[in-house]
């Protein structure tokens, strides 16, 4: 009598295989419905670390298996999912989306769930030698998963590329792990097949997001995962383990900015201070999305954070020489002002403005030459990650008062054809509005000016701010006993790297 895994192993291998078009409904539910049960006892085998071999067999065989249906005429929701459960797996996150409760990674890894996880990233690898991402489809984002495809949205599916791309790093990372701890040599082991994989890698994302030459490989990080910060830190987080355990990756350059292009980190993608620069590119170099970042329980960047500001203690100059590189280069540009001010102005009515803003006064708008003016709606200091609410509003000390006002929105007063600007400037020196602001909104020359002085600001010197302030929001709410852990030794770190920056 055969055993149930080798059962359950020849039933989900019949059901991989024998794909035969046309696949109808039912059979393309039933193999998503597979899919399903894998994922539920790979998180018990896990979570419960349950040692049975029908629960082992999925990881080292049945998965593998799984792989092949890229290449098998399925629909694209199976090919998506197999994709997910694949990421989730490698991250040790299998079942997330019904589990009770999150897992605790640092319980959980033991030695013969490594061993099993690592055959399932030799596999993984092993097909992306043979071409196995060219499989992998990417069509229009859908606002449904497995519907029709009517509502698709133009471009690629970032999930779909996203999860492909952090299992490629995954089993990348624990791959080397494997070799760093099978006793090659004396310390850290070198991958020198890393390469190979990203160069595989890359074209594939190449092919799917368009680039556009001159390409700055490190980029793909942030295009792919712009709408998913826990995987963006996760691919951050593995690419910055590899570079601290590979010299190959960051060999010392003459200290010109041109030779940092050729450096392998560069090559292949995952230099860490492009990635981390162009992680405060994406949320506009604001300290507070950081501070939501360091307080969540959903993401991995306290653990990246004090990495890289380790690394970033040590590697000053060459951090210097990547903001001057990405200063030269058209991969980081700021926002102009002249850009902004090519948005058409939009007339908010005063109850409006007086809810974005409740200190402003509307009668101080108000007046004889009221209809020669518009109010025009306010300067969010938000990210592309959302706008998120400030977390030094939590307390109600004067600290907190006096940071409100200073964050308040920033109304701008648009000035119309014919209006009188002496009377419009009186009124914004009563609103307390800056000059910047009103240079959106005011003569081409102004524009220009204030656009040259934005950018003069630079990369570093933008990137050194972001971490003063969020070391000051930190200390602030330690010391109000609002931040959830003891900060001290990250706010050692930022202490020294930003002692660095001012030197």
């Amino acid at each position: 009598m055969l055993a149930l895994e080798d059962v359950f192993e020849g039933f989900c291998s019949t059901c991989m295989t024998e794909c035969q078009p046309p696949l109808g409904a039912e059979s393309s539910s039933r193999l998503s419905c597979l899919l399903d049960l894998l994922e539920v006892l790979v998180a018990l085998r896990i979570e419960l670390k349950l040692n049975v071999s029908l629960c082992k067999r999925v990881l080292s065989v049945i998965l593998p298996q799984a792989l092949n249906l890229m290449s098998v005429p399925v629909p694209y929701f199976v090919k998506k999912q197999v994709i997910l459960v694949l990421k989730r797996c490698l991250l040790y996150k299998a079942g997330e989306d019904f589990l009770p409760s999150p897992h605790n990674l640092f319980n959980q890894q033991d030695a013969a769930l490594d061993e099993e996880l690592a055959v399932l990233a030799t596999t993984l690898l092993n097909a992306v030698q043979q071409g196995w991402l060219l499989q992998v489809p990417s069509c229009g984002r859908s606002s449904s998963f497995g519907g029709a495809n009517e509502g698709s949205e133009p471009g690629p599916d970032l999930v779909i590329l996203g999860a492909a791309s952090l299992s490629v790093l995954k089993a990348l990372e624990i791959q080397f792990r494997n070799k760093a701890c099978g006793g090659i040599g004396q310390g850290d082991a070198e991958f020198s097949e890393m390469p190979v994989y990203m160069a595989h890698l890359l074209n594939f994302l190449k092919r799917h997001l368009g680039w556009k030459e001159p390409v700055h490989f490190c980029e793909w990080v942030s295009l792919t995962f712009i709408e998913q910060d826990d995987d963006m830190l996760e691919v951050a987080k593995s690419l910055l383990q590899m570079y601290l355990h590979n010299p190959r990756l960051h060999s010392s350059t003459s200290g010109d900015e041109n030779d940092i292009w050729k450096l392998p980190s560069h090559q292949c993608g995952m230099n860490p201070h492009c990635i981390f620069l162009l992680l405060l590119k994406n949320v506009l170099f604001d300290a507070s999305v950081l501070l939501d970042f360091l307080i969540s329980s959903e993401t991995c960047f306290l653990e990246y954070f004090v990495r890289y500001l380790k690394l970033l203690k040590e590697d000053w100059p060459q951090f210097s020489l990547t903001c001057t590189f990405l200063d030269k280069s058209a991969c980081l540009q700021v926002p102009s002002v002249a850009n902004i001010s090519d948005c058409p102005p939009q007339t908010v009515d005063m109850s409006r403005a007086q809810e974005c803003s409740p200190h402003v006064d509307t009668s101080m708008v108000s007046g004889p030459k009221n209809d020669k003016q518009s109010l025009l709606s306010h300067c969010e200091s938000s990210s592309s990650l959302g706008a998120l609410q400030r977390l030094v509003e939590y307390d109600s000390s004067e600290d907190s008062e006096s940071e409100t006002s200073s964050n308040e929105p920033c109304l701008i007063i648009a000035q119309r054809e014919g209006a009188d600007s002496s009377y419009i400037d009186k009124q914004m020196k009563k609103l307390g509005l800056t000059s910047m602001c009103s240079a959106f909104y005011s003569t081409s020359a102004s524009m220009q000016a204030a656009s040259t002085t934005c950018q003069a600001l630079g990369i570093q010197r933008q990137s050194a701010q972001c971490l003063v302030d969020l070391q000051e929001a930190i200390s602030r709410l330690h010391r109000k006993k609002l931040f959830p852990y003891n900060p001290s030794a990250l706010l050692k770190l930022l202490s020294h790297v930003c002692a660095l920056s001012k030197g």
